[in-house]
């Protein structure tokens, strides 16, 4: 019975001390599920939280994207943009080569990848679009709007790379690429096909307006005088400007055509324009001997021989020559040459009034009292009383009327002669200044086309006001060089030949007939042209870099290089010889392959950041990414 109780007992102190255990276990493992499960609840929490914040940064990728779009719309400025919003800060920046990943290149240098990248705390987001600087139809190597309603059914030429014809189809040109237009006839079905672009011509119009408003200049009604090297001569009698004067200035256009081995007593040969103070001498004499200009000047303190420079000069080019007298000059430079608009030479060596010179004449082409006569062309004959200034010379050279001011020139006043030429016919020239001193024709001048602005010269636009050079009638270039960037804009027809070359970002705007032929427009597609026209284009043996836009009846490239795009209004538009035109065609009218070299590439167009060219920019379709 001992026994028995005391297992009893012993059996009921461990049963008490084995719920007790039970006890302790379960409550250790509630507490460890309970701790748990709060910890599972914080992260949640969390995650949440973090799930939040992360809409919140994308949405503000999203914001910094639209304004990088909406900045570059108005613009074309790929410059990076900052700021801040809704407690995060973003960053815009554009890659003109890349891609997101900075290894994959873009297909096109009219591309360029805009990112927008946000962050709020330590969340980070980015996202990217490609745009194109031209609107969607420019991504077909041939967009044809067909307005005509003509079939496409070219059998000369190549087309490389799609091409959108609105309209049927009946062609084998195509080399490469896939034909759509809107019917499936003769290509593929393309049901929502891009617009035809929208062109915003105010800038354009804008300048023609103001270029319309000035003074009609190298028009078709622009003559000069030929001089046959014999004893031809233009008398203009005496005028008071040069008798006992201080200052004075002449300017004239002139082109020679046989450089005569003739002196004047005062070595001064092919003599261009005098002052003769008697049958026996001159006050001032200006001519030219091979490539030198020689001026000789006759004033109280000096009666020296002529003064040369070795200008350049060749026969059958026309050449602006000015010419400054200031006795008081502040540089001591009492004679100052310019040629072509630019600073030549000066000297040092006269020092005095000029020489008294009543009842003498001034004349061009020759002399008074002893024969070098000029055997050649003049122009555009102008005298100021005083020295006028190196800007107000340049302003001249580039066509400026001499009896209207502008920010360059201010000499208006002091204009005492003016003869344009113009008249074409007669034994006379006017004065267009006030002071009327009409010139004669003696041993008969002939009446020639005058001269173009500029021939084998430079042209910068950076010399002008704005960088715009405008001129109102009918202008040609031969062999000349016009620097950027600018604008020059024509009002009337413009004819750009013989190695002419246009520069780095220029707008060339005509509203007339624009012909260029044998020369270049741009240099690359990152320095290339504009080209607006409203009448007949035509492209001959060129080379082009950049946007033609045709607003004319017609436009034809003939042998001609072209690396850009094309956005023709005419509605005839034809190819010729073996003219080859890398990038895009966009055109209202359907387009006439005639040469059998001839072909349209698709390629890379100029991207004209910061210049409005009156087109929109667009997202490439499809080039979203978040990342």
């Amino acid at each position: 019975m001992i026994k028995l109780k005391t297992l009893s007992n012993k059996l009921g102190s461990e049963s008490g001390a084995l719920l007790m255990a039970t006890t302790f276990g379960i409550f250790i493992m509630l507490s460890l599920f309970a701790f748990y499960l709060s910890r599972l609840v914080i992260l949640e929490s969390r995650n949440s939280g973090f799930h939040a914040l992360d809409i919140k940064t994308r949405n503000l990728a999203l914001t910094a994207m639209e304004h990088g779009l909406q900045s570059f719309k108005a613009s074309r400025n790929p410059e990076t943009i900052q700021g801040s919003f809704n407690r995060g800060t973003y960053t815009v920046v554009f890659d003109s080569l890349k891609t997101e990943s900075h290894q994959t290149n873009l297909p096109y240098s009219h591309y360029t990848t805009m990112k927008s990248i946000a962050k709020i705390n330590d969340v980070e987001r980015n996202t990217r679009v490609i745009l194109s600087t031209y609107p969607e139809a420019f991504c077909f190597s041939y967009y044809g709007n067909n307005t005509g309603s003509a079939t496409f059914s070219e059998s000369l030429g190549s087309i490389t790379g799609d091409m959108f014809f609105n309209g049927d189809v009946n062609t084998s040109i195509v080399s490469s690429g896939i034909i759509y237009n809107p019917t499936g006839s003769g290509g593929t079905q393309l049901a929502s096909p891009p617009i035809f672009p929208t062109l915003n011509t105010a800038e354009y119009e804008s300048l023609l307006l103001v270029a319309s408003a000035l003074p009609v200049i190298n028009s078709s009604s622009n003559y000069a005088l030929n001089f046959d090297g014999s004893n031809d001569v233009v008398n203009f009698g005496d005028m008071n400007e040069f008798n006992s004067k201080p200052e004075v200035s002449v300017s004239f256009w002139f082109m020679r055509q046989v450089d005569k081995p003739n002196n004047s007593n005062h070595g001064v040969s092919n003599i261009l324009f005098s002052h003769g103070s008697d049958p026996y001498n001159d006050n001032i004499e200006i001519g030219t001997d091979g490539a030198n200009v020689e001026i000789y000047v006759d004033c109280a303190n000096s009666d020296q021989y002529a003064s040369s420079y070795n200008a350049g000069i060749q026969n059958n080019i026309w050449y602006h020559l000015a010419f400054t007298y200031n006795k008081d000059d502040p540089d001591g430079n009492e004679g100052r040459l310019y040629i072509n608009g630019s600073y030549a030479q000066s000297w040092n060596h006269w020092g005095g009034n000029l020489d008294q010179a009543n009842n003498s004449p001034v004349s061009i082409g020759d002399t008074y009292h002893i024969e070098t006569p000029f055997d050649g062309y003049m122009d555009e004959l102008i005298i100021w009383n005083i020295a006028i200034s190196p800007l107000a010379i340049n302003e001249i050279y580039n066509g400026h009327n001499p009896l209207d001011n502008n920010a360059n020139y201010n000499e208006s006043s002091s204009v005492a002669g003016y003869w344009k030429m113009n008249e074409g016919s007669g034994s006379s020239v006017l004065d267009s200044s006030p002071n009327s001193n009409t010139g004669t024709l003696v041993n008969g001048p002939t009446w020639v086309d005058g001269p173009t602005t500029s021939s084998g010269s430079t042209i910068n636009l950076s010399s002008y006001t704005n960088n715009e050079f405008l001129n109102n009638g009918d202008l040609t270039l031969s062999n000349v060089t016009v620097n950027g960037p600018g604008v020059f804009v024509v009002y009337g027809n413009l004819t750009l030949e013989s190695n002419t070359i246009i520069n780095k970002n220029i707008k060339i705007i005509c509203s007339g007939n624009l012909t260029v032929s044998d020369s270049q427009l741009g240099t690359d597609l990152n320095s290339a042209v504009v080209i607006y026209s409203n009448g007949i284009a035509t492209y001959t043996n060129s080379t082009i870099y950049g946007l033609s836009i045709s607003n004319g009846s017609s436009i034809t490239l003939n042998n001609t290089t072209f690396y850009g795009g094309i956005l023709n209004y005419s509605s005839t538009f034809s190819l010729q010889g073996s003219t080859q035109i890398t990038g895009s065609v966009v055109s209202n009218y359907s387009l006439d392959f005639q040469g059998g070299s001839t072909s349209v590439s698709k390629g890379s167009l100029p991207p004209f950041f910061r210049l409005d060219i009156g087109l929109n920019s667009i997202v490439v379709p499809g080039s979203y990414l978040e990342y």
